[in-house]
């Protein structure tokens, strides 16, 4: 067993256990990143065996780890004392930003318990949505200071070869968002920004006679399995928050770009996004999409930090004519907004040392951390 995993692509770095050769990494010495955790014999061939993670788990961490499972396939949490957590957001795209920002009030909030708690943060392969959630917390604790840097120095302590962690590209897309909300002196916080979408002009895929393309939203207000528009008296469709742009060729789901309306400026019209913006990212590498472009006209509907009374009022006409599932949403989201700028308020107005260091010993303890050693190994890589 422990040879066919050691041959199988991907070039992970592995943990030996009992002479068990375990898809485990070291990201802090008290974050870890793995794959799934089966007890299917097969799987467990290419990811984890469930009994030899909870066996490593329990012997090495008892009753002081805490696992975030982002699969969306769940598992015996006996054998992890139940101490699980799931999540689930489906591969290759990014995850809700009210997620991440769930997942880094529970992680901070476990690892301050106990200067011996450990997390363990798992999706099926231990990469992108892994990735997405290990960075987001170091760029969280201002431990790293760009989504770049995080980005590499999960690749390193994850993967054998750089560039390696986070490739999908709305996965990028929102760690990058954590720049912008912990390092952008402009930014003043979260606000309730409605936008209204006119037009998606998809353009550059090579078809066939007789092929199509077609696109379908999935937004709060919007979802692909219902047929109703919930807020259908504007021209354009409604977003907030995070918005997916579901893209099919002939019916079949083949690319779809994901954003939140939240980094959107007013004066900015036009969304662009390109073939390297586009998920999933190995369209890259098939002709047919070379020149692929998703072009957006969105226009601000109702912003609430601008005097726009007109938009304002339709805004709260159409809120207040609509059904209550309408209004729970709405209601939703304006505490999921008042949370993460809670969240965000403590994390930027902390003396920048004193976080540091107290950030610091929840991803590292006692030990020494090692991030200028990894980034300075990785800027004479590149």
């Amino acid at each position: 067993m422990n040879f066919i995993r050691s041959i199988l692509p991907g070039g992970k770095h592995r943990m030996m256990s009992e002479n068990k050769s375990l898809d485990i990494a070291k990201i802090t010495p008290r974050m870890y990143a793995m794959s799934y955790p089966s007890d299917n014999f097969i799987e467990s061939m290419y990811h984890n065996s469930q009994d030899d993670i909870a066996d490593y788990l329990n012997k090495n961490h008892p009753k002081k780890y805490l696992i975030f499972n982002l699969s969306g396939i769940p598992y015996d949490r006996e054998k992890f004392n139940n101490s699980v957590i799931d999540y689930f957001w489906p591969d290759h795209k990014a995850p809700p930003l009210f997620d991440i920002f769930n997942i880094i009030y529970q992680a901070y909030n476990f690892l301050g318990k106990d200067k011996e708690n450990v997390i363990i943060i798992h999706c099926l392969a231990g990469k992108g949505r892994t990735g997405t959630i290990c960075c987001s917390l170091l760029l969280y604790g201002k431990i790293l200071k760009t989504s770049q840097e995080a980005n590499d120095y999960f690749s390193t302590k994850r993967f054998k070869k750089l560039n390696k962690g986070v490739q999908e590209p709305s996965q990028v897309r929102y760690i990058q968002y954590f720049d912008k909300m912990l390092y952008n002196p402009n930014f003043k916080g979260l606000d309730m920004r409605v936008y209204e979408i006119k037009n998606v002009y998809i353009t550059g895929i090579k078809l066939k006679d007789g092929e199509s393309i077609t696109y379908k939203f999935e937004t709060n207000f919007y979802k692909e399995n219902e047929s109703v528009n919930y807020l259908s008296q504007t021209n354009g469709q409604i977003v907030l928050g995070d918005v997916t742009i579901n893209i099919y060729r002939n019916g079949n789901l083949k690319a779809w770009v994901f954003f939140n309306t939240f980094f959107i400026e007013p004066q900015n019209n036009k969304l662009f996004f390109q073939i390297k913006d586009i998920d999933p990212r190995f369209l890259l590498k098939q002709p047919d999409y070379n020149l692929m472009m998703v072009e957006i006209d969105i226009y601000p509907y109702f912003l609430n930090n601008q005097n726009n009374n007109m938009n304002r009022n339709n805004f709260i006409n159409n809120f207040n004519n609509n059904n209550n599932l309408v209004k729970d949403m709405m209601n939703k989201e304006m505490n999921r907004i008042r949370k993460m700028n809670e969240y965000l308020y403590y994390a930027n107005n902390k003396n920048p040392g004193q976080f540091y260091q107290e950030n610091k010993i929840l991803f590292f303890g006692d030990e020494n951390d090692d991030i200028s050693e990894v980034l300075s190994q990785i800027n004479n890589k590149k």
